[in-house]
C-alpha cells in the first residue's frame, strides 16, 4: 500500500496514482495561480508595500507616491482588492484601501502547505515504486 495514497489539498482529495498530466491539473486547480500573479507584478508590490508600511490611504494619498497615472493606481488596486490583497472601504466621498495582511498570510500558508505535501508525496519512497 502506499504511504502516499492520497494528500490533502484545500480539503480536496488526490489519488497518487494519477498521471502527471492529471496531477498537474489537480495542483493547477488548488492552487490559487492568479492571486500570485495579481501580487507579484512590481507595481502591486510597491503598491501593497506602501499600505502596509503607511496604513489605510485613498487614491490620493496612494497615487501620489508612485509614477503612473492615477487611473492606472485605481485599477491596479481594484485587481487587488476582486483578489482580496487589499481591502476597499467608502467613507464619505472618498475610498480607502488598506492591505489585508491577515488574508495574503493565511494564502500563503495554504499554499506552502500544499505545496509541501504535494513534495512530501512525490519524493515519498512508496510513491517510487
Amino acid at each position: 500500500m502506499h504511504v502516499c495514497a492520497y494528500i490533502i489539498i484545500s480539503g480536496d482529495e488526490m489519488e497518487s496514482k494519477k498521471s502527471p498530466l492529471e496531477q498537474k491539473n489537480f495542483i493547477q486547480n488548488n492552487i490559487d495561480f492568479d492571486f500570485y500573479k495579481t501580487l507579484f507584478d512590481p507595481v502591486r508590490i510597491e503598491i501593497l508595500l506602501y499600505l502596509v508600511i503607511k496604513g489605510k490611504s485613498n487614491i490620493r494619498e496612494i497615487s501620489e507616491n508612485f509614477s503612473q497615472d492615477r487611473s492606472v493606481i485605481s485599477r491596479h488596486l481594484d485587481l487587488m482588492n476582486r483578489y482580496g490583497i487589499v481591502k476597499k472601504s467608502k467613507e464619505n466621498r472618498n475610498i480607502y484601501y488598506e492591505a489585508d495582511s491577515k488574508f495574503v498570510i493565511d494564502k500563503f500558508e495554504l499554499t506552502s502547505d500544499n505545496i509541501k505535501k504535494m513534495m512530501l508525496c512525490a519524493t515519498s519512497e512508496d510513491y517510487m515504486e
